[in-house]
């Protein structure tokens, strides 16, 4: 029997880090993954551990029947992993109305405390169970909480690298929940029919939305995050090709033209003169891969590097990706860091949803990447459009990063609104002449630099993102009313 409890610990174990990994992922389509949802994740997450080490200890005092307590509990704790994606698919969205901080605390509480309250609840009643006398208690539940670790362990890479982006989210919650009551149905050898009844129902409500008939033309859980193409008809009846990524519109594009209608691009096709001859350009975020159709007809051969193959796969498929561009498959700061190819036109656009990965513009990092441009070539960064107040910290951080690497910098926007518009760092070895849109911009909030050891962007680009994100939910929310 000693066995096969820990065997159940394992799977306990394992199913705890699928419910975390899926549920940060299931989260992040509504809030993103920023520093505020993982925060709630790990928050949520280890208080509802501790409030089931607690209510698992008082059931191992007070129960006479700790095999059938621990088999409803660990029932209890797969029903709720199951039942995870129908939260997710009916009630969270209901909860995002509210005030931001408040929705990503309260989603999370709902999404994740009762799977991974129960799941916690487990623990003391292995150890009871297994324990005869007070000498063993630290040898046993040093044996319970190893095994439970090496089943996170395992299930933390398996999910990581294997079954959330080959088969998504709805279907690892269910197999690891399903795991786990099947197991628990093993070894105590009982059931009940409402146990039986209520997994059926669990099931079928997820599978109710998994098989409807989608509008979507590619659905893929990859690795940063939920990937979606779909066509829209706007206001001037065009068609428009979009893609998502965690519910985030990443790339828009005529279906009629093949070309962009974010305002965003169009800037980049002003500040980028067509070459007389030809050139060697780097695009550092893929995307749906306009900017490097864009920078391949401006004669520019086009290296376009994506972190994301689901991606690739979009942009090839849907977004008629130039067959010249050569897309590749790995980190922006891996890649550089192993680059030897020399650049005329470098853009840097790695948002994902709003957020900034910040390993890719720190001072050494883009010291680096000096090595790979010719005397004249162009760095062109993409960043949000706040510039003033505690919101453009973050902008500030990145323009002093800039000058202390040595380039030249100017900025570029088409529109005054900071709520709704990009920045244009335009950079260079050499000393820029006056661009088209050029704005001024003062740069006094912070003297701070982004670097390896001290990254910041997380932290002074926080409140920025949390306005964009406010601002982009509350006119899709409006617009779809």
């Amino acid at each position: 029997m000693i066995k096969k409890l820990l065997f159940l610990s394992f799977i306990e174990g394992a199913v705890v880090m699928a419910v975390e990994l899926c549920g940060a992922k299931l989260l992040a389509p509504i809030y993103g993954s920023s520093l505020y949802v993982w925060a709630s994740v790990l928050g949520i997450t280890l208080a509802a551990l501790a409030m089931g080490y607690f209510f698992g200890g008082l059931i191992s005092e007070k129960s006479k029947q700790h095999s059938k307590k621990l088999f409803q509990v660990l029932i209890f704790a797969a029903l709720f992993v199951i039942l995870m994606p129908v939260i997710s698919r009916y009630v969270i969205l209901w909860i995002s109305y509210a005030p931001f901080l408040l929705a990503v605390v309260l989603s999370t509480f709902v999404l994740l405390f009762f799977p991974v309250f129960f799941l916690g609840a487990t623990s003391p009643l292995f150890i009871y169970l297994q324990t005869k006398e007070s000498a063993m208690s630290g040898r046993v539940s040093g044996t319970v909480y190893s095994i439970s670790t090496l089943g996170g362990i395992l299930a933390t890479f398996v999910c990581g690298f294997y079954i959330i982006p080959t088969i998504g989210l709805t279907y690892c919650l269910i197999g690891f929940g399903s795991l786990l009551f099947m197991a628990s149905v093993f070894v105590f050898k009982t059931y009940k029919l409402i146990h039986i009844i209520l997994l059926a129902a669990f099931i079928y409500l997820n599978l109710q939305f998994t098989f409807l008939k989608s509008t979507e033309l590619f659905f893929k859980n990859s690795i940063l995050g939920q990937l979606d193409v779909l066509d829209v008809v706007n206001k001037k009846k065009e068609i428009i090709r979009i893609l998502k990524i965690n519910n985030i519109i990443q790339t828009e594009m005529n279906l009629k033209t093949k070309r962009s209608v974010s305002q965003y691009v169009k800037l980049l096709d002003t500040l980028v003169p067509n070459s007389s001859k030809a050139k060697n350009a780097l695009v550092l975020g893929l995307g749906g891969g306009l900017t490097a159709n864009l920078f391949q007809n401006k004669n520019y051969k086009t290296d376009g590097v994506e972190f994301d193959q689901g991606i690739i796969e979009a942009a090839i498929n849907f977004f008629d990706l130039n067959k010249s561009v050569i897309p590749i498959c790995s980190d922006a700061r891996y890649f550089l860091n192993s680059c030897i190819k020399k650049y005329d036109l470098v853009l840097v656009d790695i948002f994902k949803a709003e957020e900034q990965p910040s390993h890719v513009i720190t001072l050494e990092s883009l010291n680096k990447l000096k090595n790979n441009l010719l005397d004249s070539a162009l760095l062109i960064i993409n960043w949000h459009g706040y510039s003033t107040g505690a919101r453009g910290l973050g902008t500030c951080v990145l323009y002093n990063t800039l000058i202390q690497s040595g380039y030249s910098v100017k900025v570029c926007a088409v529109s005054k609104d900071e709520n709704y518009r990009n920045l244009v760092f335009v950079c260079s070895l050499k000393e820029i002449k006056s661009l088209p849109f050029q704005i001024a911009v003062n740069f006094e909030g912070t003297t701070l630099v982004n670097t390896d050891n001290l990254p910041l962007f997380e932290k002074y680009n926080a409140l920025a993102n949390k306005a964009w994100r406010n601002n982009y939910l509350n006119y899709y929310q409006t617009v779809s009313k």
